[in-house]
């Protein structure tokens, strides 16, 4: 797993916290920061014991979104821009495709690609001090087409227009109206949590298989992957989380899932 300036991560039982610490550029993120993240989550994927994974910022902001910074090393040709894009979609994909339930918990501002970063997850618990927006046309830039579906299918057509035309922040009561946000708590990292624990006890493969087969049909600008579908629910189907499922519900206890 690459850790690099930027990210830190820790570990609390079977939930593991990533978070974005870039103070001197207001959690911003860099081109390095994006391929790690990729990595990271990838990484998530291959550990049977994890059942959560919260994304967050350190301080007082999530993240002032990309590094715009970084941009005269890394996106400044249009060979640069398109390697660029493929690590912002590799490291949200990366997000997305995790078998477990992501949360972004959101304090402050979450600008720009911090908002393909949060819309990536599976929930965003924001503060009520939080602000969003994504000003790529004060930047003469075009967001990419897999962030864009995103933002389309939790706020609707003409929000996600007015989010992208306007370019201007909106608040966490707006956020929470129109689906952008699914709660707004005093400390969101604890709102994560307590989101967390809900699903702590129930059945990974399940949660896995509906986060796939879910995110395959809001994602409008690829086809659906029927056959990645039917194995998800064959997977379940033949698993012995499947077959501890109906024996708890037979002798009346708790079902203990394991995840196979």
């Amino acid at each position: 797993m690459t850790i690099i300036d930027g990210i830190d991560l820790s570990r609390e039982g079977a939930i593991a916290t990533v978070t974005l610490n870039h103070p001197a550029r207001k959690n911003a993120v860099t081109f390095a920061m994006w391929q790690a993240l990729a990595d990271i989550f990838a990484e998530f994927g291959r550990d049977q014991t994890l059942r959560g994974v919260i994304l967050t910022g350190a301080g007082s902001t999530f993240s002032a979104g990309a590094d715009i910074g970084d941009f005269e090393q890394t996106r400044a040709s249009t060979e640069q821009g398109i390697a660029y894009e493929v690590a912002v979609d590799a490291a949200c994909d990366a997000i997305a495709a995790l078998g477990r339930p992501v949360v972004a918990a959101i304090q402050g501002h979450c600008y720009g690609g911090a908002c393909n970063l949060a819309m990536a997850c599976d929930f965003r618990i924001i503060s009520a001090d939080a602000r969003m927006a994504i000003p790529a046309a004060k930047l003469s830039i075009v967001y990419g087409v897999k962030g864009t579906a995103r933002l389309l299918g939790l706020v609707g057509l003409a929000e996600a227009k007015r989010i992208f035309f306007s370019a201007q922040p909106f608040n966490a009561a707006h956020a929470l109206r129109v689906g952008f946000a699914q709660g707004i708590a005093e400390d969101p990292l604890a709102g994560a949590k307590a989101l967390l624990e809900d699903f702590s006890d129930l059945a990974p493969l399940s949660i896995a298989g509906a986060k796939a087969i879910l995110n395959g049909l809001a994602m409008t600008d690829q086809p659906f992957d029927a056959q990645g579908a039917d194995a998800h629910i064959l997977r379940a189907l033949n698993s012995a989380d499947y077959a501890e499922g109906r024996a708890a519900f037979a002798q009346k206890r708790p079902p203990r899932f394991q995840g196979v």
